[in-house]
């Protein structure tokens, strides 16, 4: 019954923001109109509707794109977002604003610039509360009809603030040179990593209601190299896991080994769709930043589908953001996977190495949700040089070999 005149009242809210949204048709959407309407649960179909009629008065960004997607935005409604941004920025001036138009080093044209993937994730972005009780989403919704009704050019002012110039975009053609500089540099990151021995902590929690942890899965590897020098896997730590919703399978596996630590090389370029979404700061560096999804998914494969940086300097991946796909759904049963990100630290003073990944998500199964902390942490990077011979290991040439051995599931 609580939900149930909870769902209520949030949906007479939204009813009535539609209404007054409507009748002011000549104010484009600002972002807090946009956070507002997915906080109350309205449609995608509907906020795009709007949108469209309506425009926006901001310019998205990857901040704004993982802050609409936090609070529940579809792939469609980020695309549909991304195009009237794109119309905004490219339509002539107001008579009142003289300013001249940016030079063409820092616009894209529409055509370069496609709207980004559903799983856009960027730096230091804040989410919204997606789950505030109704008495915020009341106060808010007092708020924005207030602000919708005044007008005040704050909004906007903030909305075309100057941009920094030391982050300028990158022209078309020069996009796509960065793209293929920064693939043909993880080709030679991933082979001079498959030369370096490393440890690696796997950890997989169930979390309560309170964030209390419920169950624990571990494992612990040590990739090395035998006599051969062939790559191989030994399991240092298994210990029984007490996961009790759910069972770690051989695709969480596979994304433990290879989807978590993304690398992107130029073999792997015509197996994703790539897409520029900007030049921002990240912790002490300045980075590109883009989308990336695959094209299409073939059966037995695992793709990743995010957002990376690219240090604009050594054209290097630093961090990612997404999460592997396709999430398999079937009669047999279902295998999602969490959001992660992955960052990277420069090892050795050439290359940047993936050292910890982390995911905190809630993952929704047909028979209830299950909230899953993840954490990953790569160490102990050496460039091999041993001719010890190892036993007891997994060939790392098998990815979809669950490690040696395997914890029991509960």
């Amino acid at each position: 019954m609580t939900k149930k005149a909870a769902l209520g009242i949030m949906t007479v809210l939204v009813a009535g923001l539609f209404a007054l949204l409507a009748a002011a048709a000549d104010q484009p959407l600002t972002p807090d109109d946009i956070s507002l309407l997915l906080m109350g649960g309205s449609s995608t179909q509907k906020i795009v509707t709007l949108v469209e009629q309506r425009g926006i008065n901001f310019q998205m960004n990857p901040d704004l794109a993982k802050k609409f997607h936090d609070a529940g935005a579809s792939d469609d409604l980020i695309d549909a977002l991304t195009k009237a941004s794109l119309k905004a920025k490219d339509a002539p001036s107001a008579p009142a604003a003289s300013a001249p138009a940016p030079a063409p080093s820092q616009q894209t044209p529409a055509a370069n610039t496609p709207a980004p993937a559903p799983s856009q994730q960027t730096p230091a972005a804040k989410s919204p509360a997606p789950n505030s009780k109704p008495a915020d989403v009341d106060r808010k919704v007092a708020e924005t009809l207030s602000s919708l009704m005044d007008k005040t050019e704050a909004s906007t002012a903030s909305a075309k603030s100057a941009p920094d110039k030391s982050l300028a975009d990158p022209s078309p053609d020069q996009i796509q040179r960065i793209i293929k500089e920064f693939a043909a540099k993880e080709k030679l990151f991933k082979e001079a990593r498959n030369n370096y021995t490393y440890h690696q902590i796997n950890k997989v929690q169930e979390l309560g209601p309170d964030n209390e942890v419920e169950g624990v899965f571990e494992q612990e590897w040590d990739i090395l190299f035998d006599d051969a020098g062939n790559r191989i896997e030994r399991v240092t730590y298994a210990p029984a896991d007490t996961l009790k919703k759910i069972i770690m399978t051989k695709e969480d596996y596979v994304s433990m080994r290879n989807t978590q630590p993304f690398v992107l090389t130029s073999d792997e370029l015509p197996e994703y769709e790539i897409k520029y979404l900007g030049h921002v700061k990240v912790d002490q560096i300045t980075a590109y930043v883009f989308s990336i999804r695959p094209k299409e998914m073939q059966k037995g494969q695992q793709y990743f589908q995010g957002v990376v940086w690219v240090d604009d300097q050594d054209l290097q991946i630093v961090k990612s953001e997404g999460k592997p796909v396709p999430e398999l759904k079937t009669h047999k049963g279902e295998n999602l996977f969490p959001r992660f990100t992955t960052w990277r630290e420069q090892i050795d003073g050439k290359y940047w190495f993936p050292t910890y990944t982390m995911a905190d998500d809630t993952l929704y199964f047909s028979n209830g949700p299950v909230h899953i902390k993840q954490i990953l942490r790569y160490t102990d990077y050496k460039q091999f040089k041993s001719k010890v011979r190892i036993l007891s290991a997994t060939p790392t040439d098998r990815p979809n070999a669950p490690a040696i051995p395997v914890a029991p599931n509960q």
